[in-house]
């Protein structure tokens, strides 16, 4: 016997045509979802990659400038001089020598000291004569006052002078803490046979520092700003350094620079990122020996 289905018997029910048209956009759906988060991804993992090796770059190129500026330094300061008794003997004629110092911090110079590219990194380094400039950690209350007088009224100056030696020496902080420190300082020199010396309590270790503390109060340190340090050693060359600096010099005159700054930036072409990196370095006879190492990305 032949069974005979209708055509509406056939036909598939609309509720379930419905129910697949949904999965199937919802399918679609979560797929461009997922390809939208994976292509994301990739290009997140790309992006870090090339920040990755921008700033790898960046900093090989950095420690690369104070290389190529220490060696020409001293490749300068270790040339024969006229009058030198022989090859790498000290000159006999110092004016040869202050004419190497003079060429090395001409303050006309606005230029780079070294500069050179490696594959697609780059670098640059300028130099500082930190001795021609007045060390915030040493100069105390009134070398401080007489250089800010320069820029600044005399109370006003005076204000931001004992307030920056304060923090140097310590004297803003708990007594307890600063007695403890002296007497250490006082153990110690007594067991070397030495007098005890007054002692940076905390010393700036950055002039971002010095402004940080004080640049809220006092507008003006910018405009003395390429006169001042935290880098010296107390000593002041007189040769090289501007008359405001002479007349707040609290330490010693010498004749010429006994550390040196080298500012040293690099960087990958096509990249924002840029390492410095600044080293100071102590200048003995015609060695540089390093004192200081400071690194920001800018």
């Amino acid at each position: 016997m032949k069974t005979h289905l209708s055509g509406a018997s056939r036909r598939i029910p609309r509720a379930r045509r419905g129910v697949a048209l949904l999965t199937a956009l919802m399918t679609i759906a979560v797929l461009v979802s997922l390809t939208a988060v994976v292509g994301r991804a990739a290009r997140n993992s790309a992006n870090l990659t090339a920040n990755t090796r921008a700033t790898l770059v960046a900093r090989a190129m950095a420690e690369s400038a104070v290389l190529a500026a220490r060696v020409a330094i001293e490749t300068r300061l270790g040339a024969p001089l006229p009058g030198a008794p022989q090859p790498g003997a000290a000159p006999a004629d110092t004016s040869a020598l202050d004419t190497v110092y003079d060429a090395l911090f001409d303050p006309a110079l606005r230029t780079p000291f070294v500069t050179d590219s490696v594959g697609d990194g780059a670098f640059a380094a300028t130099l500082v004569n930190v001795s021609a400039r007045l060390d915030v950690n040493n100069a105390g209350v009134e070398g401080l006052t007489t250089l800010f007088r320069t820029v600044a009224p005399r109370d006003e100056a005076a204000r931001i002078a004992a307030r920056l030696d304060a923090y140097v020496r310590g004297t803003d902080t708990p007594a307890a803490a600063r007695d403890s420190l002296v007497r250490r300082d006082s153990l110690f020199a007594a067991l070397l046979g030495q007098s005890a010396t007054p002692r940076a309590m905390r010393p700036f270790d950055s002039l971002d520092e010095v402004e940080a503390l004080v640049g809220a109060d006092a507008p003006w340190i910018g405009a003395v700003a390429e006169a001042l340090t935290v880098d010296g050693d107390g000593r002041i060359d007189r040769r090289r350094a501007s008359p405001a600096v002479r007349a707040a010099a609290s330490g010693s005159l010498v004749d010429r620079p006994t550390r040196v700054l080298i500012v040293a930036r690099g960087w990958q072409r096509g990249s924002a990122v840029t390492q410095e990196i600044q080293a100071v370095y102590a200048i003995q006879d015609r060695e540089l020996r390093l004192v200081r190492w400071r690194e920001q990305s800018r």
